[in-house]
């Protein structure tokens, strides 16, 4: 039967596994640069999973955002605590470094499944998602605006600042400005437009 799996020695592998990711992403990721980092030899890791695409999803599932804003009932205060929360997350989680290797593989290789992306992703997504939903329920969001395109322009405007403008995330005084263009044709104007 063999000796039992070593969990120190799982944990070391996918933690090393999403660390070196987050460098040199899904390309230049190798199994014996893992085996180096994880402190394990090769046989190690290569006993433990077929083939580096294995290990790589094996480590993705791993990842699960904590996603732990407090509500207050004040949806802008809500909307920027919970984008402040985004663009930390994507500047300083390994989750979050791993999004811009996560999306090219998902455009490059159709059989890379995409729910780790949305596994990061989602708890924010829901969270943005219900403090707007609360807000059409309390009349100050109109009824006819598309809570998803609004979800979208929050989480688009703070990743695309961050992917392509050479890694320098929106200021708080930006996020602050973004939330009110954004919400400026999301809220209701006076009692007889809801």
């Amino acid at each position: 039967m063999g000796r039992p799996r070593n969990r120190q020695a799982d944990s070391a592998i996918l933690k090393a596994t999403v660390t070196l990711l987050g460098e040199t992403g899904f390309q230049g990721l190798t199994m014996e640069q893992v085996a180096r980092r994880a402190g394990v030899g090769r046989a190690t890791v290569y006993r433990r999973w077929k083939s580096k695409e294995e290990m790589i999803i094996n480590a993705l599932d791993t990842l699960m955002a904590d996603f732990d804003v407090a509500e207050t009932g004040d949806l802008h205060e809500d909307l920027f605590a919970m984008t402040c929360w985004l663009r930390t997350g994507l500047l300083t989680a390994p989750e979050g470094r791993l999004l811009p290797h996560l999306a090219a593989q998902a455009v490059s290789d159709p059989n890379f499944p995409s729910s780790h992306m949305e596994s990061w992703v989602c708890p924010w997504r829901d969270a943005v998602e219900a403090v707007l939903l609360r807000g059409r329920e309390e009349g100050s969001v109109r009824r006819d605006v598309n809570i998803t395109g609004v979800v979208d322009m929050l989480g688009g405007v703070v990743i695309l600042r961050l992917f392509l403008g050479q890694g320098r995330p929106l200021e708080d005084d930006q996020i602050r400005d973004m939330i009110d263009g954004v919400l400026n044709g999301a809220l209701v104007r006076d009692s007889s437009a809801a």
